[in-house]
């Protein structure tokens, strides 16, 4: 497994195209991210075994993230998975509600709806 630390826009606009599956606030270390690997395997192959994690002060900065609105600038990760590594990430549509699973543009669509309703 390979595991990229998402630090610029061009990779969160990667992310956003591709709409990972994403899971806010999941601790980044190797037992959960394997974890996360192993459920995805389990419904459809991999393709490739690579992880994104993305701290909350890198979607704060990169967003325009503020107040409430904004997500803790320590000890909180999303960690994504891009569709486009999975054979067929149809299998994963609904089972990804049971692990609080979503999708990265509509994890950012929805921040923004809400900044802008500040």
């Amino acid at each position: 497994m390979k595991v990229i630390k998402v630090i610029a826009k061009w990779q969160l606009k990667e992310l956003y195209d591709d709409s990972a599956l994403s899971i806010e606030g999941l601790k980044a270390d190797e037992e959960n991210l394997t974890a996360l690997i192993n459920w995805v395997k389990e419904r459809t192959p991999l393709k490739r075994e690579v992880v994104y994690t993305i701290e909350g002060n890198v979607m704060n900065r990169k967003y325009g993230l503020t107040g409430d609105n904004a997500y803790p600038n320590e000890n909180f990760t999303i960690v994504c998975i891009k569709l486009a590594d999975m054979e067929d990430f149809n299998a994963i549509v609904k089972p990804r509600f049971d692990i609080g699973g979503r999708w990265f543009d509509d994890i950012v669509n929805n921040n923004a709806a809400r900044e802008d309703n500040d």
